[in-house]
């Protein structure tokens, strides 16, 4: 009997250990599946992620036009790798639009809009990345000054070989696009440094032409010079 009894304790024992067991099997199983599941879910989310800034990249917001501010043209920057923002040929077109629109809208502005591209713009990352002062040659702009580059470069050009006031335009940079070109935005001739109906970022040009002027201490801009471009025929008379 006492043998009988032993080898049921034992059994029922075993029983015990073996469900302890399988009980541990059970979970250490499930904690296996929700490890995968949330490698599988962080996976999907980063994939969702990069959808979306890839979604945005190519349709980023666009600027809400207020009552009197029209979408002129825009210039392209992608030909010339060497001078990122200086203004290529390719804009003589857009350029002569601009100053025939301001010739005959004396009660007009222009604002400047420049963009530039995190990748197509900044492929050689140690381009200008330690420099403390600008390089006026235009061979190695920090990339955080390069869209603001191509707004005071397209001023100038206008400026300098198109005989426009300089007051007359309000070089700017928006950060929230990405591409490599400069827009042109006609708008009402109340347009000044701190409101230019756009609420774009300004851009501090050297010498400050357009008032209020910013404050003297703050890191400013001098345009790079360029040739006239060929086939341009506009006056140099200051309108």
């Amino acid at each position: 009997r006492s043998r009988a009894v032993l080898a049921a304790c034992c059994t029922k024992t075993m029983q015990v250990q073996r469900k302890g067991i399988e009980e541990m099997a059970l979970k250490k199983s499930a904690g296996r599946v929700n490890s995968m599941f949330l490698a599988i879910l962080a996976v999907a989310l980063v994939g969702v992620s990069a959808l979306h800034a890839q979604a945005a990249a190519q349709n980023p917001p666009k600027l809400i036009l207020p009552a009197g501010v029209e979408k002129l043209c825009s210039i392209e920057f992608d030909t010339d790798e060497r001078r990122p923002a200086r203004v290529e040929d390719g804009a003589l077109g857009c350029l002569q639009q601009i100053v025939s629109i301001l010739k005959s809208r004396p009660d007009a502005k222009v604002v400047l809009v420049g963009v530039s591209d995190p990748v197509k713009d900044h492929e050689e990352k140690r381009s200008g990345a330690e420099r403390m002062i600008e390089d006026t040659t235009g061979l190695d702009i920090r990339y955080e000054d390069i869209a603001a580059y191509r707004a005071v470069n397209t001023k100038a050009y206008v400026v300098q070989w198109d005989g426009i006031d300089p007051a007359r335009i309000i070089p700017t940079t928006n950060e929230y696009r990405h591409g490599r070109e400069v827009s042109f935005y006609l708008v009402p001739g109340d347009a000044d440094f701190l409101h230019n109906y756009l609420n774009t970022t300004r851009s501090n040009e050297n010498p400050c032409t357009v008032t209020p002027c910013y404050d003297t201490r703050e890191e400013s801009l001098t345009a790079q010079p360029r040739d006239k471009i060929p086939g341009d025929a506009a006056q140099s008379a200051r309108r």
